[in-house]
């Protein structure tokens, strides 16, 4: 009875600890969500992706992927996807469908 009782706790210790809850961001993953917001309005006032603009949006897709429910002044990683694709739409066509792909289908 005890070593049922016993692997019955250690399951649901692994269980619980598992989950894992959300993934917290290290500063220098908060600085390459807000370079790629940066980077989106940037372009979008300019009508054409600048500079290093592509590096910074692959870096936030990594990420996206890596960390979806992440937040960034309240908002999820996911949640920021949403808002930057359409911003993109008539700025770069390429850059546009791969957050618009993850922003509809989600990050993960």
């Amino acid at each position: 009875m005890k070593r049922v009782f016993g692997v019955a706790a250690a399951f649901a210790v692994l269980t619980v600890g598992g989950c894992g809850g959300v993934a917290n961001l290290d500063p220098g993953e908060v600085d390459t969500v807000n370079q790629a917001k940066s980077a989106v309005t940037n372009s979008k006032v300019k009508g054409a992706l600048q500079s290093g603009a592509g590096h910074v949006l692959n870096e936030f897709m990594i990420l996206c992927r890596e960390k979806p429910l992440s937040e960034v002044d309240g908002d999820t990683l996911r949640e920021i996807m949403v808002v930057l694709a359409p911003e993109l739409k008539g700025v770069n066509q390429t850059y546009f469908k791969k957050l618009n792909r993850l922003a509809t289908n989600g990050c993960d």
